[in-house]
């Protein structure tokens, strides 16, 4: 009997380290650089979504140090009107004479981390954002989709600009949650 225990035992240990590692949930795909992609993309981290809102914050601040010192130097952006950008010096270059034109902010509403599963160098955040620029002429609001690749390092690599504009309701929404002190 004591030889059955300790059989049956071994037995059992020999298979649970054997047994195969759950696969990771996934759902949808992605082929941003890799157009040949397998795996599917599955939840990424909350960590790249704090990155990228702390990254727009600066931006609402001005603080062009703090943006360069996140972004890589080879940054790719495009923008909702066919901008290209593909250094952190045009990068600031381009937010200065916008900033110079046009007081714009970004206010966060919601945001997400997606990872590739063959991913082993970051993740992509999608997040949008209701935007209020304001010229001397005009008040323009816009909601933004950003897509953003962060590295694993913290940095900003890529991202994507979509913008539209906000229907009459949203404005009057909004317009009643500014007035309400609620926005």
């Amino acid at each position: 009997m004591k030889y059955f225990i300790i059989l049956s035992a071994l037995f059992a240990s020999i298979v649970a380290c054997n047994t195969p590692a759950e696969a990771p949930k996934t759902a949808g795909f992605s082929n941003i650089w890799d157009y040949d992609a397998t795996g599917g993309i599955m939840i990424g981290n909350q960590e790249s979504v704090e990155l990228l809102n702390d990254y727009i914050e600066k931006h609402n601040k001005r603080d062009y140090e703090g943006i360069r010192a996140m972004n890589i130097d080879s940054i790719q952006i495009s923008g909702p009107g066919g901008e290209q950008i593909l250094t952190s010096d045009e990068h600031i270059a381009f937010l200065k004479t916008w900033f110079e034109q046009a007081d714009t902010k970004w206010k966060p509403v919601w945001g997400t981390s997606v990872k590739g599963v063959n991913d082993e160098f970051g993740s992509m955040v999608l997040s949008v954002f209701d935007t209020k620029t304001t010229t001397k002429d005009s008040i323009i609001r816009t909601n933004d989709l950003i897509q953003a690749y962060v590295s694993n390092e913290g940095k900003i690599v890529a991202f994507w600009v979509n913008s539209r504009q906000l229907t009459e309701k949203e404005l009057a929404d909004i317009a009643a949650a500014e007035n309400a002190g609620t926005n």
